[in-house]
């Protein structure tokens, strides 16, 4: 399996597809297979690079909590690594918050960023949200975990479309790799997370084309602050998934699907297919 070296620690990779190069990160204590649903056709446009953070999937446990700093050296560990100088950038939940900031020090390494399912005001609400759940996954089982995860996760019209998929689901995600302590990235992560990333959404909107894509039905971050946050940043671009939850690529693949692939190919005439 192909591994590379962050500070004595091994940060797992994966790369899918061919042409311009698109860095994907994931979301809050999840692993490269939350891709799943929309990987084979994004990788039949573009060179997919997927990687499990440290402390995530097949990544070395993380020794200290993440800091906005220590992310940011892992991305640029992955891009140098692999000798690319320039990449598309995909952020889910999490990783959206990853890619904006990574976007903000390195424009020059970004040529357009899509941001999906992202939380953008991290309000006391959401604070409070986010406490709970970390309590809740180092106390619960991993399956346990997962149930009452996507209950939040996804819509209600995902469980009215696909009654067999939850169990299925979870049956996959519990095979998935994970680090040595299920579920740690809550609190491991939940340090590198900034108050207010509406300023650095709108720094970045200046310099590098950006798409949020996000669910009508979003339970983690609700579509009318999404818009508002949208409003203050000139030329950020919303595309809103009707009737999506959170977890868009497995609550509405072919939308998100569609979404992503109409904004990249705006911007990837600068790569050549490889």
């Amino acid at each position: 399996m192909p591994f590379l070296t962050v500070n004595e620690a091994k940060v797992y990779y994966e790369i899918d597809g061919s042409g311009p190069p698109l860095l994907l990160a994931m979301g809050l204590g999840g692993n490269s297979q939350v891709w799943a649903p929309i990987r084979r056709q994004m990788a039949s446009k573009y060179q997919l690079v997927m990687y499990d953070m440290l402390g995530t999937g097949r990544s070395d446990k993380a020794e200290n909590p993440h800091s906005r700093e220590s992310l940011l050296h892992e991305v640029d560990a992955v891009l140098d690594h692999l000798k690319l100088e320039r990449v598309l950038a995909l952020g889910y939940s999490f990783g959206t918050s990853v890619m904006l900031n990574y976007a903000a020090r390195s424009p020059e390494r970004i040529a357009a960023i899509a941001l999906v399912a992202g939380v953008y005001n991290v309000t006391p609400h959401a604070r409070a949200f986010f406490d709970v759940q970390t309590e809740l996954a180092l106390k619960l089982t991993r399956g346990e975990y997962l149930k009452q995860a996507f209950l939040w996760l996804c819509s209600e019209g995902f469980f009215d479309r696909n009654p067999e998929f939850f169990e299925r689901m979870l049956v996959f995600l519990e095979r998935s790799p994970k680090n040595e302590e299920p579920f740690a990235g809550w609190k491991s992560f939940i340090t590198a997370f900034d108050s207010d990333y509406r300023p650095t959404l709108k720094t970045v909107a200046a310099k590098v084309p950006v798409r949020i894509v996000h669910g009508s039905a979003d339970k983690v971050s609700s579509i009318d602050k999404v818009r508002e946050t949208a409003a203050m940043a000139e030329k950020v671009e919303l595309e809103v998934v009707q009737g999506g939850g959170h977890m868009l690529p497995w609550d509405a693949p072919e939308p998100t699907i569609a979404a992503l692939l109409g904004f990249f190919e705006k911007h990837d005439q600068s790569f050549k297919k490889v």
